[in-house]
């Protein structure tokens, strides 16, 4: 667990360092007259694709989003957080030469609780009818995998297994003003290693494509 801890300590860094940065920044080099400090957060919804290399399936997909904007160069640059939930699944059969029947059928439903936490940059001031944004950072998987089984019409027991995953995740938001808020538009993808005794050692990619809308605050 070193790792995610100084990433981590590296992002409450950058968190810290940003506001402080822009109290340095003299006026007329880079500190664009009025650039505010902004709150924001947003609901997103779409779905989940985990099938680029696993045997999972497309799911619901749904997120609640929080970021800060610092009060320099125009509130381009920030810390984002997001905590999501989505459950994919997936089944199949085994042969296995034991069973009187000769095969086995499973099911798996995969419970995913993610909260990501990363650095935001965007292209356009925050006062533009239209952004996009670059995001990245560190994913914490906290994971529910159902596993249930049955062989000839007989089930064969069910096993729940639980972790907490660290992953990865980079994304691309594409934003608009409309009404009180901002429409978005983002494709994510995020990274894990799943090493369960369900799924056996994997890593697991999954590419998002979410819609939403989200309310920024000037403070």
């Amino acid at each position: 667990m070193r790792s995610p801890c100084f990433f981590y300590g590296v992002l409450f860094g950058l968190a810290s360092w940003v506001p402080a940065v822009a109290g340095e920044v003299p006026a007329g080099h880079g500190n664009t007259a009025g650039a505010p400090h902004v709150l924001a957060v947003g609901l997103k919804a779409g779905v989940g694709l985990p099938q680029l290399n696993s045997a999972l399936q497309t799911s619901f997909h749904v997120q609640i989003e929080g970021l800060y904007l610092a009060p320099f160069w125009g509130s381009r640059l920030g810390v984002v957080t997001t905590l999501g939930y989505s459950q994919p699944g997936a089944s199949g059969s085994e042969q296995d030469a034991r069973l009187p029947a000769g095969e086995y059928s499973w099911e798996m439903t995969q419970r995913q609780t993610t909260w990501d936490l990363g650095v935001l940059f965007r292209l356009m001031e925050w006062r533009s009818d239209w952004n996009v944004g670059f995001s990245a950072g560190h994913r914490l998987l906290f994971l529910s995998t159902l596993t249930d089984g049955q062989a000839d019409g007989e089930p064969f027991g069910q096993h729940d297994e639980k972790a907490t995953l660290p992953g990865f995740f980079l994304a691309v938001q594409g934003e608009y003003a409309l009404g009180p808020g901002r429409m978005t538009a983002e494709i994510s993808l995020a990274g894990t290693m799943q090493d369960l005794y369900t799924t056996g050692d994997v890593a697991v990619l999954d590419l998002g494509i979410l819609l939403g809308y989200r309310f920024d605050f000037e403070i």
